[in-house]
Parts: structure tokens; sequence; C-alpha cells
């Protein structure tokens, strides 16, 4: 009776806990959606450009930049992405992206390193 009683509990924890699995996203799964950062650049772009940085676009008008994409999976830092953007579009005065806005030392450190 009591290992009938066991293999009955351990059978529910373990549906339970598929069912957990199904309606309960993963970081990853969270991770992987919509990716979209801003930056503003020292030096204006005297028209709207388009430019894509590491699998993101980014969309320039002056001196403000949106990056988009609709999927973004990346194991780069903060630091290195920066680094990439700033390579690629020129010296930034402002980096936002992954919800943190970029401190102005860390900024500057950005920018020597994408020279």
């Amino acid at each position: 009776m009591t290992s009938k009683l066991a293999n009955l509990r351990v059978s529910m924890f373990c549906a339970v806990g598929l069912v957990m699995s199904a309606i309960v996203p993963t970081t990853g799964a969270a991770a992987a959606g919509p990716y979209q950062a801003e930056a503003t650049l020292a030096t204006a772009v005297q028209s709207a450009t388009d430019k894509e940085v590491d699998g993101v676009t980014w969309h320039c008008e002056g001196d403000k930049c949106v990056g988009k994409a609709e999927r973004r999976n990346s194991l780069d830092s903060y630091m290195k992405e920066c680094r990439k953007v700033a390579g690629a579009l020129g010296k930034l005065t402002r980096f936002y992206s992954r919800g943190r806005e970029m401190s102005s030392s860390d900024l500057e450190n950005c920018n020597r390193a994408a020279q």
C-alpha cells in the first residue's frame, strides 16, 4: 500500500512539473524576443541612414539612433555591444541597451576601444 501511495505522489509531482514547464517561459526564451537599443551620436548624420551591426538594424536621424531586431541572441557583454555600435556608427554620447543606461566612464571606455 505504501509503495502505491509513494508512486502516486511521484507521478503527481512529475505531472505538475511538466504542466508548469509548459506554462512558465524560461529565461532563454524570454531573451529571444524583440530587441531594441538607443544611442546618441557625438556627430549627427547628414541624412537618415540605416546600418546593420551584428544582426541589429540601426536607424539614425540627426544624432539619434535606434537599433531593432526581431530576435537577437548574443553572448556579447554590454561593453562589447557598445564597442561594435560605436565602431560602426561613430563616437557615442549615450548608449542604452538591455534596460540599462551606460555610465559616462563606461561610455568613454567604449568609444576609446572602438577606435
